[in-house]
């Protein structure tokens, strides 16, 4: 939690200060795909009204979809791409500056995010950056 919360000041404090972006992608409402420096940081962000950003899902989002309330991500942690984790974010649970964790599920497995699935209708994963997958 410590590193989430550290890596989170972070990417708030960069994106602020007016740093160039690698990649910056609109999601959906205030949710953003992006990149500080390099792709391999990809992150779903929710920005704040003052144009900064929270992290939400980090580092290495490669594939996302949404619907009306949900967004779902695969990741491989810190760019490792032996492993694939799953998560998905309930947007009606989720505020500009609400804990994360209160609307972040995950990480999952392939199979505890099908099941999530299932049960929960989640949306199909529509966008791969193939570079990072």
């Amino acid at each position: 939690m410590l590193y989430f919360i550290a890596a989170t000041a972070i990417l708030s404090s960069l994106l602020v200060s007016g740093c160039g972006f690698s990649h910056d992608e609109h999601i959906t409402g205030p949710y953003r795909l992006i990149a500080v420096d390099i792709d391999s940081q990809m992150s779903i962000c929710y920005q704040n009204q003052d144009g900064g950003a929270v992290g939400r899902i980090n580092e290495t989002v490669f594939s996302y979809g949404f619907n009306d309330r949900f967004i779902v991500a695969k990741q491989h942690p810190n760019n490792d791409r032996t492993v694939t984790n799953y998560f998905f974010l309930d947007m009606t649970n989720d505020s500009e500056y609400a804990d994360p964790s209160g609307s972040v599920t995950g990480p999952l497995n392939k199979k505890q995010f099908e099941d999530a699935s299932e049960q929960l209708r989640l949306p199909k994963f529509s966008r791969t950056l193939k570079s990072l997958e």
